[in-house]
């Protein structure tokens, strides 16, 4: 039963990669590293909301200039994850600092 698990998960994530690529963002998902990039990508919270889906993701960076915070806050939540890349000038501190009660490491860049 566990292999059945796995491979929906690895299905799962496949589809959800798929997704990713098509907004024009990319990953690279091998045995020890599962990282997610839409840094230069605009997305909208619709959009983003496939990160939430991923299972074993371990950092994403994105443009966040159209997100809200509600979804940023989502998507700190995602299980695992520990680095959380933000292309955005609008997050305040404080909001960094709730984002980082989710995840060890967020980083805020204005690119």
């Amino acid at each position: 039963m566990t292999e059945t698990v796995a491979t929906s998960t690895t299905e799962n994530n496949e589809r959800l990669l798929a997704k990713i690529e098509d907004l024009g963002g990319g990953y690279c998902w091998d045995a020890e590293n599962f990282a997610v990039t839409l840094m230069n990508v605009t997305v909208e919270d619709a959009d983003a909301a496939i990160l939430c889906e991923l299972v074993g993701v371990q950092q994403i960076a994105l443009d966040a200039s159209l997100l809200s915070f509600l979804a940023l806050e989502r998507i700190a939540q995602i299980p695992g994850l520990q680095s959380l890349i933000l292309n955005v000038s609008k997050v305040s501190a404080s909001e960094l600092d709730v984002l980082k009660r989710f995840v060890p490491e967020v980083l805020a860049v204005d690119e």
